[in-house]
């Protein structure tokens, strides 16, 4: 075979992307909804200027004044906040005429706005004894008995002014407030409906107030439908843009929507507006778990105690806090604050009980004891935890199985599905990953995780259309949310679609609220895959000049640098990163490429990847991925440590390799390639044995064929000599990568030696119009032209290759051995054979 011997991977350095993975928590406290800032019912002034009634038959007192006229005098009164004149004024009058109940309803008024409800109610109750029927009266008087705490009194009141017809924004705003408190959600509903009915008629006489949609939307909220509530709570904004209650019950119906970006705006509205209530950093602290900042959760929570709000809920989300930080003693500490607030808190205790069978702390038979005692929902969080736990440690079947049991226990527990499907998925169980995702999603129809991880598993399936719907779903239930817009741009990105990639990364970097430096780093990540290294390096530029203190920019400004040929500022970017995190060894791993791959110091590599052997890798990764990091550095570090001349080295580096990844074929290749290079084929096939068995085995376990898995297959079985065999899969790699030139070349030596020239020749010169200065193409074009006796052709391919390669390589019977020897390429026996044959021909 003609590739170059596989001395390491050497992939490309580590671009750092911030992470899209699913998020997943333990069990956590519901949100609290806040009031706003009005919780009172409001008796309102008087509407309206009364009108004399009764003219010339008034009865008149000593003085000459009618009953009409003092009722004037006393709304006059009233108006110019007289109180003492206006219940003098309207005590007269009522002398005069006792049976007129206008005169009682504005004595109730009076009475309202001197803060005297129980005078409020007596004057209601006396008007509507002398006219049964009085709309404005029965919601005076509902309104006192409110007041009084006769919440039944009032709704009955209530509901008949509005039988009678009274429609003002005051009292729908109380009858909505009553009907709150009580939580009557189905008939705030229809009292908010006939609102809206009455504003339609007579908008001027019914009026506006903030509270009356700020009320219905509690009820949708309430009803499941945060939707709806989200419309009215932006109704209420609107109308008194400066109450912190509205503000913290928009950031409910957000974060039912999956909105988490605005519904921490919104939380950070409300406490600006009241700081003193603790609610609204409890709330945020909650969304913030959600999005994996536990740190942040954490000074929320802290703030929420501070601010009074010493509970359970507080004290359950600070261990579960914990809990994410790794600090376990305080986590625990937590769950007891909690259980002492509330001793029968299944919550807390489940949370407990989880920690300390992960922790491996307390008596193993008191701790299952205690769980078995949990209700059966209780029980399956326990699993829940347990799974999560699993999958922190890469254990994808294990949290499978936990999941799946939990699922069985409490069927309702949306979150171990969605998590069951997480595992399924990195098991590559992707289509009963899929039908569990769809399960989730009828479950949870407005989560957009659900639809994230939908999309994941499609795009594994290819079917990357109906992917694209889901993510595009998503981004119209959460369009505030960078995540989502930048798994879209990945999306277009991963399908060809590079425009439409280009022009949403280029939208969310200029973007003036965006307060994260997650979206210079995936946009630079995506041009480095493109190869477009100079703009990768503008973009990395201008994250790192906002925020200068991320490493991930920092090594991407490094990658993308480094790759422009600007290595010098690369080398900087790198120290600077290592610099920001000193335990992270990603910057090390891409200095050390950089040094062995660009620069050409094999030395300096060896001691970045020994220095990176020593790090911890992305913290974001789960353990199967640390491993996988760790792998590349020890295959690099082999491979430096050879060009250095150190075989023994490379080789000690290749068995700690395997040594710590025994069931990873790639160590096993390259130390095989190593004994080819050194010219002891009798010890490389061992090696490549032990590549095919666990090559075999890792292609046998995965559900959709990996082309890269293939073309190290061919590799492996022609370097065996099942060249047949390492044909066919060469075959189907080219049939997903027709562009791929050293599967194409590979391909075109096996078909050479299964004695088929014509086809290995139109294979060569594909790979040649791709890459005319690779030295391993020419060899099997020249071939394919001896063995085809075109002497015209072959002269002119010999003049070509002498002027291009100018005595660098020279056309001899022992060029494919210099090859081998000096640049690390490899040949079969019978393409060595075959070409003396033809040169001796010649």
């Amino acid at each position: 075979m003609s590739t170059a011997t596989w001395k390491g991977p050497l992939l490309a350095s580590l671009v750092v992307f911030a992470g899209t993975g699913t998020a997943v928590q333990a069990q956590e406290t519901a949100r609290g909804a806040a009031d706003a800032a009005v919780q009172v019912v409001e008796i309102a002034a008087v509407p309206v200027a009364v009108d004399a009634a009764h003219g010339a038959n008034a009865p008149a007192d000593a003085d000459g004044s009618s009953s009409d006229d003092l009722e004037q005098r006393a709304y006059r009164a009233y108006e110019d906040q007289d109180w003492p004149q206006a219940s003098r004024l309207i005590a007269q009058a009522i002398a005069l005429a006792p049976d007129q109940a206008g005169l009682y309803r504005l004595k109730a008024y009076i009475a309202a706005a001197t803060g005297d409800d129980a005078g409020v109610l007596v004057a209601a109750e006396q008007a509507l004894q002398r006219d049964p029927g009085d709309a404005e009266s029965l919601q005076l008087r509902g309104s006192a008995r409110a007041r009084a705490g006769d919440a039944q009194g009032a709704l009955a009141d209530y509901a008949a002014a509005l039988q009678a017809g009274w429609h003002t924004s005051g009292f729908f705003r109380n009858y909505l407030y009553v009907l709150n408190q009580q939580q009557a959600n189905a008939r705030m509903l229809e009292v908010h409906a006939a609102y809206e009915d009455a504003y339609r008629r007579d908008p001027e006489g019914t009026g506006l107030h903030p509270d009356i949609p700020f009320h219905a939307a509690q009820a949708y909220q309430h009803l499941g439908q945060p939707r709806r509530a989200l419309d009215l709570l932006d109704q209420a904004i609107a109308q008194s843009p400066q109450v912190a209650g509205y503000y913290g019950n928009r950031a409910l119906a957000q974060h039912a929507l999956g909105r988490s970006s605005q519904s921490l705006a919104d939380d950070a509205r409300a406490m600006q507006l009241d700081p003193t209530e603790p609610l609204y950093p409890y709330n945020r602290g909650v969304t913030r778990l959600d999005l994996g900042d536990a740190a942040g959760a954490l000074q929320d929570f802290k703030a929420a105690l501070a601010l009074g709000k010493d509970d359970a809920d507080t004290w359950l989300n600070i261990g579960v806090v914990e809990e994410r930080l790794g600090r376990t003693r305080e986590a625990l500490a937590a769950y007891d604050r909690a259980l002492a607030k509330a001793p029968g808190n299944a919550k807390a205790l489940t949370n407990r009980l989880s920690l300390l069978g992960k922790a491996g702390k307390g008596d193993a038979a008191a701790v299952a004891a205690q769980a078995a005692s949990l209700p059966t929902e209780n029980q399956a969080q326990l699993l829940f935890n347990q799974g999560q736990a699993q999958t922190r440690a890469g254990q994808w079947q294990a949290a499978a199985d936990l999941f799946a049991q939990a699922v069985r226990l409490d069927p309702g527990l949306d979150t171990a599905w969605l998590n069951l499907g997480v595992a399924q998925a990195r098991l590559g169980q992707h289509q009963r990953a899929l039908d569990t995702f769809n399960d989730y999603i009828q479950r949870a129809p407005l989560k957009t995780l659900g639809l994230l991880n939908r999309a994941n598993v499609l795009h594994e399936l290819g079917d990357h259309g109906a992917a694209e719907q889901d993510l595009l779903r998503a981004a119209q239930l959460e369009p505030g949310n960078l995540d989502i817009q930048q798994r879209l741009a990945t999306h277009y990105s991963r399908t060809g679609q590079t425009d439409k990639a280009r022009r949403y990364y280029a939208q969310l970097v200029t973007l003036p609220g965006n307060v994260s430096p997650d979206a210079f780093i995936n946009y630079a990540a995506m041009l480095l895959q493109l190869g477009d290294s100079r703009e990768a390096a503008v973009v990395a530029a201008n994250g790192v000049a906002r925020f200068p203190d991320d490493y991930g920019l920092r090594v991407n400004l490094g990658n993308a640098l480094g790759d422009s040929g600007q290595h010098p500022q690369a080398v900087e970017a790198y120290r600077v990163a290592m610099r920001l995190q000193p335990a992270r060894l990603d910057a090390h791993y891409n200095l050390g490429n950089l040094y062995l791959q660009q620069l050409k110091q094999p030395r300096k590599a060896v001691q970045e990847y020994r220095t990176a052997l020593t790090l911890q890798g992305d913290p974001a990764l789960d353990a199967s991925g640390q491993r996988e990091q760790r792998m590349d550095i020890h295959l690099n570090l082999a491979s430096a440590l050879a060009d250095t001349g150190d075989a023994n080295a490379a080789g000690r580096a290749l068995q700690d390799a395997i040594d710590d990844a025994p069931d990873d074929y790639r160590p096993w290749f390259n130390r095989a390639a190593m004994a080819l290079s050194a010219g002891n084929p009798a010890a490389a096939t061992p090696d490549f044995e032990a590549a095919w068995l666990r090559l075999d085995a890792l292609q046998r376990a995965q559900a959709q064929p990996d082309p890269a898995l293939q073309e190290h297959a061919g590799y492996v079985l022609f370097h065996l000599g099942r060249t047949g065999e390492a044909a066919i899969r060469m075959q189907q790699v080219l049939q997903a990568q027709p562009d791929n030139i050293d599967a194409q070349r590979n391909y075109g030596y096996m078909l050479l030696d299964l004695g088929r020239p014509q086809d290995a020749k139109r294979l060569f010169d594909q790979a040649f119009t791709r890459a005319p200065d690779e030295v391993d193409g020419w060899l099997g074009l020249l071939a394919c032209a001896m063995l085809d006796s075109d002497r015209v052709q072959l002269g002119r391919l010999k003049r070509q290759f002498d002027q291009r390669f100018d005595r660098r390589y020279v056309l001899t019977a022992g060029l494919p051995v210099q090859l081998m020897r000096s640049e690390g390429y490899w040949y079969s026996d019978r393409f060595l054979q075959l070409w003396r044959q033809l040169l001796v021909a010649e």
